[in-house]
């Protein structure tokens, strides 16, 4: 039984109390945004060596998705200039494409075989165009068209 008005050591327990138990509901509210820039926090980590992975392996994220990017555009430009049936854009297109995938694999982003078999791909396709054209400029009746892919020199 109290006598008298309450001690301060128990109204600041009781303020803090109720400053917690406010907190507390209103954090129920409040949806948690993981950071966007970090998968994983260095927070996670154990060691001085596995925080700076974990940055490392940030940067080259990030770094490495620039590069898949720039692949997949210049692959997907060479595709449509294909089939508006553009030549010229299209050996651009695909010179560029070819270029990009070296460059990205010499970077360690793409491994070697796949990216041969995504430059073969791709030059099969324009060569096949380049081949349309010239049967389509020869006319239909003429005999002496080069039908296959021109020999390397």
């Amino acid at each position: 039984v109290q006598s008298g008005p309450p001690s301060p050591r128990a109204l600041t327990m009781r303020r803090l109390w109720v400053l917690a138990s406010l907190l507390g509901a209103a954090s129920a509210f409040v949806a948690l945004q993981p950071s966007s820039s970090s998968r994983l926090s260095p927070l996670y980590a154990n060691n001085p060596g596995a925080k700076k992975r974990i940055k490392t392996n940030e940067r080259n994220r990030v770094r490495n998705a620039a590069w898949r990017s720039r692949v997949r555009t210049w692959t997907r430009k060479t595709s449509l200039a294909i089939e508006k049936g553009d030549v010229d854009q299209a050996k651009e297109c695909a010179r560029v494409a070819t270029s990009m995938i070296d460059r990205a694999t010499r970077r360690k982003i793409y491994h070697k075989n796949w990216a041969a078999r995504h430059k073969s791909r791709l030059s099969k396709k324009v060569i096949a165009l380049i081949l349309k054209q010239r049967a389509e400029e020869a006319g239909p009746n003429a005999d002496n068209v080069e039908t296959s892919p021109p020999a390397a020199a």
